[in-house]
Order: C-alpha cells, then structure tokens, then sequence
C-alpha cells in the first residue's frame, strides 16, 4: 500500500494516518502531511484530497510537504479506478500481513507443541527420578534403620563386654586367690602325708615271691647292715602297689618303724654299708635270694607328691648337669658339685631356676 502523497510503500513499521471522512479510503505518511497527533487526533483529521474537494474558501493552510519543496496548495483528483486499486493493495497488504501472521503462528505452534511434548518427557524423566528417589529414600531409610540397630547392638554389645570383663578381671583374681590358697593346702596335705611318713622305710627291687617273709627280709636287712633292731620296733610292713603300673620293677617294701629317729638310724647304718662295700652294695644276695644279683634301694617313705617331685629333680638334676640328689627328712635337695651349697627343691617352679 502506498502513500497517497509521495506514492511511495507504507511499511508496517512506518507512522501513518488516514482520513477520518469515512468515503475516504487513502493512506498518508505522517511526515508527508505533517500531521501531528497532538493538535489534531486521528478521528478528526481529514486528508488534504477531502480538504480540497469542499466548497472553496480561504484554504491556503493546507499544507502538503511535497519532498524538497516547500509548502504548496495540493490538488488532489482521485479516480474511481485509483480508489479501487489502493484498496486492493490495502487488503493485500492486510493478506500479506495475515499469511505472515499465520506462518509465525504456525511455526510458533510448532515450537510450543515440540516444546510440550519436551515438556512432557522431562516431567516423565522426573516422575521417574522422584519416583527412583522415593526407592532410594526408603532404602536409606532402611539402611539407617538396620545401621542405628546395628549401632544399639554393638553399644549393647559393648556393655556387656565391659561387664563380662569386669567379671573375668574379677573371677581371675579370685581364681588366683584360690590357687594361691589350693597350692597352701596342698603343700600342707603334702607335708601332712609326708609327717605320717616320718617313720617309714621303702625297700625298693626286693624281687616278689609267694612265700616270702617281709619280716625275715626286714631282719636280714637290719642284721646285715649292723643295724640293732628289735621286734617291737617294727610296727608294721607291706608292699604296696606300683604309682607306674606299667613298670617292670617289683612292688616296693614299706616298713613302719616305732619313730622317726630309729628310721633316720636305720638309713645312716645302710648309707654306713654302702660306703664300706661301694664294689659290692647292698643287693639280693645279701637278703639270700639266688639268682642274679640286684640292688637293693633303702629310701624315706615320700608322699606320691614328693615322689613325682623327686623323680623330675631327678631328670632336671641330670640335664643341667648337677652331681648329687639327695632326700632328707621328706624334703628334696640338689648340689652341683661339691663346693656348692645345697638347694631344696620344694616345687615344679623351683626347677625352672637352677
């Protein structure tokens, strides 16, 4: 659509402004009329063509700015075909402006529609991840759960490791209270069997036989050694069964004598007879049992303790190369040779410091 004044295009973006007479139909750039909105409004101005069509008068003040020219009386004669055309190029303008509307609709349809659709799959993808996240959530809440009554177990746990253990400190200490005294009473049971031993004799490998006379061998003993021994001195006599019963060797002797010191005696006359015989010691054959010869072992009666303890001083004595053991009065002693002093042997533990 063009401007009725300088026939040139109107643009869209361009100031315009039509007559307000409504059998006027034509267009006019603002600038070209010199309109100005401010003295005149828009639904009371009229074109310079409506202005020139009145009756004459004085219209000397109509101006119409004709480019480079100054401000001229217009005449302006439209035809029926001029007004036909510029209302043709007003609908096409309109169409043109329509279609371009349309297309901008479309392609923002378009968009918007892509822009639901992406809107729809990420409220999808989130609906998933909320929906993942609630999962996760209860899972957590679950792992707290089994972590805070793991935690209670082990706080639990805890308490009663702290109770047991001052439990156990305090059963170990009562247990070695207990030992402590276990190992007094048994040393006083060990020295009570050992005095009711006081008086006794052990005759060791004294062969065995059905006949035989304890007596009689008590006797010859005695009288061999030159040892005086009366009959009410021996208060009695017996063999008694062996702590090994696998060992080979015969059932020892014990003879009760009437006391301590007529035992001690008896001992000092056979250690006397040992001393004077040392190639040929007391034996088998000096009891007048044929045969082989075997010696004969004349000891303290010990208590089976002693006899246990004995028996590893023994060993201990031989492996740390000590030369003398020895019993006296049912107490056990060791030497390491001839210029150390004695060493009583009272338990197991005193072993491990020779």
């Amino acid at each position: 659509m063009n401007c009725s004044a300088c026939n040139s295009s109107i643009s869209v973006t361009q100031k315009r402004v039509k007559c307000s007479n409504s059998d006027c139909l034509l267009l006019y750039h603002s600038e070209c009329v010199n309109y100005d909105e401010i003295s005149t409004h828009r639904s009371k101005w009229i074109c310079p063509t409506c202005v020139a069509s009145r009756p004459k008068e004085d219209n000397s003040n109509t101006p119409i700015s004709n480019k480079g020219k100054g401000i001229q009386r217009a005449e302006v004669v439209l035809s029926p075909t001029s007004v036909d055309l510029s209302l043709d190029s007003i609908m096409s303008e309109i169409r043109s402006f329509r279609t371009e509307m349309n297309k901008k609709l479309e392609h923002q349809q378009t968009t918007l529609s892509n822009f639901n659709v992406a809107l729809k799959k990420l409220q999808e993808e989130v609906t998933g991840v909320i929906i993942n996240f609630t999962g996760i959530q209860e899972e957590l809440n679950e792992a707290i759960k089994s972590l805070k009554f793991l935690s209670d177990c082990h706080d639990d746990q805890n308490t009663l490791n702290k109770e047991l253990t001052a439990r156990i400190s305090k059963l170990e200490s009562e247990n070695s209270e207990l030992r402590s005294k276990s190992s007094e009473i048994e040393f006083k049971i060990s020295q009570l069997e050992q005095q009711s031993r006081d008086s006794n004799l052990e005759i060791q490998c004294v062969p065995e036989h059905r006949s035989e006379n304890l007596l009689t061998l008590v006797n010859q003993l005695a009288k061999v050694v030159n040892f005086e021994l009366g009959s009410s001195d021996i208060l009695n006599f017996h063999r008694v069964a062996k702590m090994n019963a696998e060992s080979k060797r015969p059932r020892s002797i014990i003879v009760k004598l009437s006391s301590p010191l007529k035992r001690d005696n008896f001992l000092a006359a056979v250690r006397t007879f040992n001393k004077k015989h040392a190639a040929d010691k007391f034996n088998t054959s000096h009891l007048g049992i044929a045969g082989n010869k075997q010696q004969v072992y004349v000891t303290e009666h010990l208590s089976p303790n002693n006899k246990r303890l004995h028996a590893t001083t023994r060993i201990a004595a031989q492996e740390k190369k000590y030369r003398y053991v020895w019993v006296r009065g049912g107490r056990i002693f060791v030497r390491k040779n001839d210029e150390s002093p004695p060493i009583q042997i009272k338990s197991v533990d005193a072993l491990q410091l020779l």
